[in-house]
């Protein structure tokens, strides 16, 4: 890669981390894909989002996540169909997982005092798994590994500094963000790791969001003497710019980071912001722009005290917003006011969503959590919240801290291995990394 500006060099911390068309025309945009989770990237611990291809189907209806029907129990893992069963279960199932392929990778450091973290996996729709360790001390690297699925060798390799990558059809791309000033700029790799393009440095807050059309929304700061301007830029998966519009408040330095994004299965793109100016202390705005670009009005989307974590797409258009304990609610597509979660949403806290099947329905993943037989399951939930089933991923052997579990963009569950599980040598700097993966499982 080429090289940073000297303010890069200076280090950030993980809290600072946030990752996460074809068509410039309005109206419906069916997706090509399910590119995943729309998060604004979040802190990355916490097991992250990662993305989803499928058929390319938008899902069906746009359905708000309906009423909460459990559709019978689910046995915890191999295939159940949710019991009685509508047709709303339809495809949905899951099966058993059967065996895993593995991946480890060599000499990590680990140490917790000087070293870093092995971070989520992200997955293209080729099927290529990429894998990172992030390093939040002096540089901030970020260092990748991208995996060929058929052999589980590493295919090629990537360095940056505070990225995290999103999934495409075709490779992945991400935006970068060195020293305390952020200067940022974003890159589009292949498949296996290849520079594609980069864009030129600038300033932001390293939000980016992925476009489940394709490309993803990247934020980028214009600087005044009376404060920050902050600019969506939506690109496309070649790294060119669609379009590009302000947000209409001015920002100081604190409130350039309190900044959520996130964008629908038609390309409508939702921007929620810390609006003290506004509407008051503690509230936040809230503004729609849809495929092609064009505003809708600013709202008061959220009242004061009211922290809002990540944004998720619903099947067919609109937003679930996620916070620190559980579900804050819901937007319909260019909606100026939020609701209620759908109950079976509300019954799950502290859980990651992700598109299966082409967008027609749930993986509800759990976040990494003490497991006595250190095994994950994965619920399938329909459109209207039926329980079609679960898988469970086991790793067997006693009881664990399971760590991340994703389903990627071409429906691709990749499970990173337990940190007591790693060999380690020298005081933990030297480790392995391991990632187990099931390709196409939801495919």
């Amino acid at each position: 890669m080429r090289g940073l500006p000297v303010a890069a060099s200076v280090a950030i911390g993980l809290g600072l981390l946030h990752c996460g068309t074809n068509s410039s025309g309005s109206g419906s945009v069916v997706p090509a894909a399910d590119s995943g989770t729309n998060s604004d990237g979040g802190t990355a611990a916490d097991g992250g989002g990662s993305t989803d291809a499928g058929s390319g189907s938008d899902g069906g209806v746009a359905s708000d996540g309906g009423m909460s029907t459990d559709g019978g129990t689910s046995d915890g893992g191999t295939a159940t169909d949710g019991g009685t069963a509508s047709s709303d279960c339809d495809g949905l199932a899951p099966g058993a997982p059967g065996m895993a392929t593995e991946f480890r990778w060599m000499n990590r450091d680990l140490n917790n005092n000087s070293g870093g973290s092995c971070f989520p996996a992200e997955t293209d729709g080729t099927g290529h798994i990429a894998v990172s360790w992030q390093n939040p001390f002096q540089p901030h690297d970020s260092r990748f590994a991208f995996v060929d699925p058929a052999s589980a060798s590493e295919a090629g390799s990537y360095m940056a500094v505070g990225m995290l990558l999103i999934g495409q059809a075709s490779g992945f791309m991400g935006g970068q963000c060195g020293g305390t000033i952020c200067a940022e700029n974003y890159v589009v790799l292949d498949p296996v790791g290849k520079e594609l393009f980069q864009s030129p440095f600038g300033h932001g807050n390293n939000v980016q969001a992925n476009d489940p059309t394709g490309g993803m929304i990247h934020v980028r700061f214009s600087e005044s003497g009376e404060g920050t301007t902050m600019l969506l830029d939506a690109i496309d998966p070649s790294g060119a710019i669609r379009w590009t519009r302000p947000l209409p408040d001015v920002f100081g330095p604190q409130d350039s980071k309190a900044m959520r994004l996130g964008v629908d299965r038609q390309g409508n793109v939702l921007a929620l912001w810390s609006s003290a100016p506004r509407y008051g202390a503690g509230t936040w705005a809230g503004q729609w722009f849809d495929h092609a670009g064009t505003p809708g009005s600013v709202f008061q989307a959220l009242s004061a005290g009211v922290l809002p974590d990540k944004l998720y797409e619903r099947v067919g258009d609109g937003l679930f917003l996620s916070g620190s304990s559980g579900w804050l609610g819901q937007f319909d597509a260019q909606a100026t006011s939020m609701s209620p979660p759908p109950p079976w949403l509300a019954a799950r806290p502290r859980k990651n969503l992700h598109m299966v099947h082409g967008g027609k329905g749930y993986a509800v993943l759990p976040m990494p959590e003490s497991s006595a037989a250190c095994d994950q399951q994965v619920e399938v939930i329909s459109p209207s919240g039926q329980v079609c089933g679960s898988s469970t991923f086991s790793m067997g052997g006693a009881a664990c801290t399971t760590s991340s579990i994703i389903v990627g963009y071409d429906g691709t569950v990749v499970q990173q291995g337990p940190r007591e599980r790693e060999s380690c040598t020298a005081n933990d700097h030297i480790c392995t990394c391991t990632y187990r993966y099931w390709p196409g499982f939801f495919r």
